[in-house]
């Protein structure tokens, strides 16, 4: 049986495959309704649609449902989206179709039975729906427009169907203004009849040619409006550029037109293709929305606006365009129905449309499947896809799509729209020229003698575009049939090749997807077939007809040749491989790791990288890996025994031999290639095409690189490995883990002193402060002691102090690098440092820097700052002898009274705890012996001094030795500040009440120097408070106090009694000027207050001069007494005779009120003229003087007080 005979209906019959708005002749029209497959998804669309437009209908004034008035049916390339709203067209208006071989007639709706549409609420709807009166306006928008550069070109295309439907003229908006205009005033039969009689044609048949016909057109117009031709021809020559029309205008005029039709009537503009049109114009967008939204409010809802469009936006705007994917999804937004028709819906189509079989072969075909239907699939199943493009679910639909496996459809969907997305085909295609349907049809004609058994491969359906195709993409399938170096089957295979050349995300161009596209026998030797295919696939390669990204295959344009053939003709030099290699092994696989951590112990260490004997950067550790590869000299020479020797060269060593990996060296040399040829300078002046090209290139050479690092993962994974002389087996998931592996095992068995190091610290560096920082000799002692001290690297390290640095300084830079490398490899440095630090804490080091020795304190720096290391040296401490250390136990035993340690570190401690005792009770005295009359100071200052030098002798052996050799200094020393500090430890409060009671008996010494036994005591105290040495005459000071004490307290009790006297005389004056004033208490207090005070003052006065310096102030407190009850006192006012009488009375009653009189202050040696009165004369002559100014104050009303 052959494949033509399969079908119930000839394969080969004319079916008009692609759906156009404009195409109504009679044949189509019958065609396309009685061959018009309903699917359960357009039944579902079917129903969507009658429900949103009868619903309307129902409830004309219903504002919600009269703005649903837009429908968006949607789709990809070829799923059908076209026909569905011509059928609607059909159905809305009920159009009567007739069948041009039999003259049949039939309604539309007619067409649409139970047989075709199983819903019966469906069927009732449609033949509702088509009861309804409607004018139906279906047009390509891209056809019909004349520019998309308009602004207002959506509103000119829709103004011009809706006057093409009306009759008037659509190329001339303005003239078919003038007819409805004309045909409003009821003159339009009038201007035509006069127009065809002046013109002698229809008005319809010359209304396109306006322009040159205005006479007769003038002329009509005169007659029909009754004007004369002067006005008509006025009117018409200014109505081209007075005629306008917006969006809300032509709504007003579809509404004008509606209001003349019958309640109900309905207009519908079916809009096909709109979202191509539109692409990427946002203006566009808004005016259709605008339209929609305008037409849906001044209607209420009897306009309707159906459009199409692509539903993958991306494949109608364009890569280019994703930006104004949104702005799209907003113009979709606007239409409340939306029908979304899927490839399935294709399937279907073309499986009723198409292929339907007759009885005998659905028998014949499902026998075959049921038979092979295991092998058939296996034939067609796919590798690595992220599209499931799947085989045959069953026997069915075996029968249902034979000769095509059921992927083919949404592969030819997908192939179509990419090779229109890229620009690949001319217009044609992308308007829609060619469809799913007519390629399948294609396909099958060509195939339709051929035997069953059959299945149709991909590449033929290459013709069914063919023709579609720009020259300049097909030029070199074209070439191909007279190209010698081709077989025919490499020109079948390049075909499939080109289909597939955009879909790699869909397809993967592999040699066994290939076989599967290639198929063309349900029977298909496919092994033998990816053989021949591969074989093809090198000539193509040869002729630069295709290019290979790894096993994925991919055609070559013409442009893409060119390049391909530059590409293959740029040098690459074995080095810029080798440092390729270097940056894909060490820096993107292996992330530029220049360190391996060893399990252990956590140490890291630096590893050399080479590659084929040569360096990869820095090299100049003491480990090194190296790896050996297929590009280099070595690798085909380096077996077994060789490797094993060259892991043995020098210390460290490790060696990788790679595995051999395919097409290695041609991928890794083409990537270079590619890299070289766009940075060159051709390609930054590149035009648009080579442009792409070379994006699309360099995308390919970041999946190459990709491509490279995991075969290199692998050839290394699946190496050998060789590492100090020994041939190893390694097991690891990934390059990384196989570095530690190999890593770890150079590191244990190239530093065998490695454990030696058995406790590390967390932080090493906090651990060399603390060290630094220990206060006694225990913790000291304690850092060298148990594991945590480390005492097998303790022994190494001194054992090699002992050597190099007993009579020489050794650098701590030096130290460092000798035990971080072999055979020690102590990690980190700090740890080394760290020992360092614990020797020379305990003692048996010193470290020195700029010739001078460090304090503890001082080394932290230094020690935990690397950079500082050089400028460190080490010296092994000398060991005192024993008779030293004899004579030092003994001073120590005479200084302290305690026999010290004999061990030397034990006897260094020990007194050093001592001195700095001493050192600690000395300075607590300082500050004392510093106040004047103190004795001690420079016995003080000269100890503290003395200990604190030898204190700073950080050695022990030196600190031996020194104090040794200033035995007899120390015990002189010793004898010194015993006194001091007995001193000021127990007779402190003595001496303290020795100077308290010299500067108490200073202000009566005249008087004491008069007494003999006082002036005696007093010198005595004065030179044991100068003698700098007052140790044994402490005790004599309480006896002599008490002796001076005696006789000062003797001499001021006769003093003190006197000036009370004094004193109690003057407090008698005041209060008897107090009765004499009548004054208040309050008066009385503050006149006696200052006598009082200085008279109980007077009472505990010792001091001779104070009591007199009292006994002269109670004068000068009189005087102010006296002053403030004069004050106070009230002046006596003149007086009448009855004042004089009542002041009598008074008088009589309460006693006169008399004032002090003021007081002068009269100082009587101050009038002598001489310091001596030596004669009779002096002395008269000084007594004259004193009485007259005595004289002088009583006359003046005061009175005078002698001083």
């Amino acid at each position: 049986m052959k494949i033509g005979d399969l079908f119930t209906k000839p394969i080969n019959r004319p079916i008009n495959g692609v759906i156009k708005a404009d195409q109504k002749d009679a044949e189509s029209v019958w065609q396309e309704l009685d061959e018009y497959v309903v699917t359960k998804q357009l039944t579902e669309y079917f129903r969507r649609f009658f429900d949103a437009y009868l619903a309307a209908a129902d409830n004309p004034n219903d504002p919600v449902l009269a703005a649903r008035m837009g429908v968006w049916v949607s789709g990809f390339f070829g799923s059908g989206k076209s026909h569905f709203i011509k059928i609607l067209s059909y159905l809305l208006e009920n159009l009567e179709a007739t069948n041009p071989a039999t003259g049949e007639k039939k309604r539309a709706a007619a067409f649409f039975d139970e047989h075709k549409i199983k819903d019966s609420m469906l069927l009732a709807d449609i033949q509702r729906a088509v009861r309804g009166s409607a004018d139906v306006v279906l047009f390509n928008i891209d056809a019909k427009a004349d520019s998309k550069d308009e602004r207002d070109v959506i509103l000119q295309v829709f103004l011009r169907v809706f006057n093409e439907k009306l009759g008037f003229s659509a190329d001339a908006p303005h003239i078919a203004h003038m007819e409805r205009y004309l045909v409003e005033k009821g003159a339009y039969d009038a201007f035509r009849a006069a127009f065809a009689e002046s013109n002698g044609s229809t008005w319809e048949a010359e209304r396109d040619a306006v322009d040159f016909l205005r006479d007769d057109v003038v002329r009509a117009l005169a007659v029909a409006l009754k004007q004369s031709e002067e006005s008509a021809g006025q009117w018409f020559d200014r109505s081209r550029d007075e005629y306008r029309i917006n969006i809300e205008s032509f709504a007003k005029l579809v509404n004008a037109y509606l209001e003349t039709r019958p309640a109900g009537h309905r207009i519908i503009f079916l809009v096909d293709e709109v979202g191509q049109f539109i692409g990427d114009n946002t203006k566009l967008m808004l005016n259709l929305q605008t339209i929609t939204e305008q037409l849906g409010t001044a209607t209420q809802g009897r306009a309707w606006v159906i459009v199409t469009s692509q539903e993958d936006i991306d494949a109608a705007l364009g890569e280019a365009n994703k930006a104004k994917s949104q702005d799209f999804s907003k113009i979709q937004g606007r239409f409340h129905t939306r029908l979304s028709l899927a490839s399935s819906n294709t399937d279907e189509v073309i499986g009723e449309r198409l292929l339907a079989k007759r009885e005998g072969a659905h028998d014949a075909l499902r026998d075959t499947f049921e038979k092979s239907g295991d092998i058939i699939n296996n034939q067609l199943a796919f590798v690595g896809n992220s599209v499931n493009l799947r085989g045959y679910k069953d026997a069915a639909e075996f029968v249902s799509v034979y000769p095509y496996a059921p992927y083919q459809f949404t592969l030819l969907q997908k192939i179509f729209e990419s090779i229109r997305k890229v620009g690949a085909t001319g217009k044609h295609l992308s308007r829609g020229e060619r469809s799913l349907l007519d390629a399948f049809q294609s396909a099958t004609v060509r195939n339709m003698d051929r035997d069953v058994g059959l299945l149709i491969p991909l590449y033929d359906f290459y013709p069914s575009i063919e023709s579609f195709i720009d020259t300049v993409a097909k030029r070199s399938i074209d070439e191909a049939p007279n190209n010698g170096a081709l077989e025919a089957f490499d020109v079948l295979l390049l075909k499939a090749l080109f289909l597939i050349r955009y879909i790699a995300d869909i397809v993967k161009p592999n040699v066994d997807n290939l076989a599967t596209l290639c198929v063309d026998r349900i029977d298909t030797d496919k092994l033998a077939l990816k053989r021949q295919i591969q074989e093809s696939l090198g000539r193509l390669e040869q002729q630069r007809l295709v290019s290979r990204n790894g096993d994925l295959w991919f055609f070559l344009t013409n442009e893409e040749r060119d390049v391909a053939r530059e590409i293959g003709n740029v040098e690459v030099s074995s080095s810029e491989k080798a440092r390729l290699l270097c940056e894909l092994l060490f820096d993107d696989i292996l992330q530029g790791s220049t360190r391996i951590r060893h399990r252990d112990t956590k140490g890291d260490y630096d590893v050399n990288r080479l590659l084929d004997g040569a360096p990869y950067k820095n090299a100049s550790h003491e480990l090194t890996v190296e790896v050996v590869s297929p590009l280099g000299d070595d690798w085909d020479a380096l077996n077994d025994a060789r490797a094993v020797l060259r892991s043995s060269e020098g210390n460290g060593r490790a060696l990788i031999r790679l595995a051999e990996g395919e097409r290695f060296d041609i991928e890794l040399t083409l990537y270079r290639q590619i890299e070289k040829y766009i940075d060159s300078p051709k390609a930054s002046n590149a035009t648009p095409s080579l442009r792409n090209i070379l994006i699309n290139r360099k995308d390919e050479n970041r999946e190459r690189r990709a491509r490279l690092r995991e075969q290199l993962a692998t050839m290394m994974l699946q190496g050998d490995f060789y590492a100090l002389g020994q041939r190893i087996e390694l097991k690891a998931s990934n390059p990384g883990s196989l570095l530690d592996e190999l890593g770890n095992y150079l590191i244990t068995n190239t530093y065998t002193k490695l454990g030696y190091l058995k406790h590390r610290n967390a932080d090493p560096i906090a651990e060399i402060k603390a060290v630094l920082l220990a206060d006694d000799t225990a913790q000291r002692k304690l850092a060298l002691g148990g594991e945590e001290g480390n005492p097998l690297a303790l022994v190494e390290l001194r054992e090699f102090l002992q050597l190099k640095a007993s009579n020489t300084r050794v650098i701590l830079d030096e130290v460092v690098n000798r035990f971080t490398g072999i055979p020690w490899g102590w990690k980190p440095d700090w740890e080394v440092v760290l020992l360092v630090a614990r020797l020379f804490m305990a003692g048996e080091i010193k470290l020195m820097m700029d010739s001078a020795d460090l304090e503890p304190k001082a080394a932290i720096e230094p020690l935990t700052k690397s950079a500082r290391f050089k400028h460190v040296s080490i010296l092994k401490r000398k060991v005192a002898d024993a008779a030293s250390i004899k004579r030092a136990r003994e001073l120590h035993r005479d200084l302290f009274a305690e026999m010290p340690p004999e061990a030397e570190d034990g006897l260094v401690a020990a007194t050093r705890e001592r001195l700095a005792a001493l050192q600690a009770d000395l300075k607590g005295y300082t500050h004392v012996a510093a106040t004047p009359h103190h004795p001690g100071k420079a016995v003080i200052d000269s100890a503290i001094a003395a200990i604190g030098k030898q204190l700073g002798v950080a050695d022990s052996y030196e600190f031996i030795d020194a104090f040794v050799k200033a035995k007899d200094d120390w015990l002189d020393l010793s004898d010194d500040i015993h006194d001091v500090i007995s001193f000021y430890k127990t007779q402190t409060p003595t001496w303290r009440r020795l100077l308290e009671a010299l500067e108490r008996f200073e202000p009566n010494r005249e008087a004491l120097d008069k007494d003999v036994k006082a002036a005696v005591a007093l010198s005595n105290l004065e030179g044991i408070r100068d003698n700098p040495n007052p140790w044994g005459a402490v005790s004599q000071i309480e006896p002599l106090i008490t002796t001076v004490d005696t006789v000062n307290e003797a001499l001021a009790q006769s003093k003190r009694e006197h000036a009370l006297l004094s004193i109690d005389a003057k407090i008698a004056e005041v209060e008897k000027a107090l009765d004499a004033a009548q004054a208040s208490d309050g008066l009385r207090n503050r006149a006696l207050l200052k006598l009082q005070e200085l008279k109980t003052k007077v009472a505990g006065l010792t001091s001779i001069p104070m009591i007199f310096y009292s006994q002269e102030r109670a004068g000068d407190a009189l005087d102010a007494a006296m002053t403030m009850i004069e004050s106070a006192t009230p002046k006596a006012a003149p007086t009448t005779a009855a004042e004089k009488g009542s002041t009598t009375a008074a008088t009589k009653t309460s006693g006169p009120v008399v004032a002090p009189k003021p007081t002068k202050p009269v100082r009587a040696a101050d009038f002598s003229p001489k310091t001596y009165l030596e004669t009779e004369a002096d002395i008269d002559a000084y007594l004259a003087k004193l009485k007259a100014e005595l004289l002088a104050v009583i006359q003046s009303g005061g009175r005078a007080r002698l001083q």
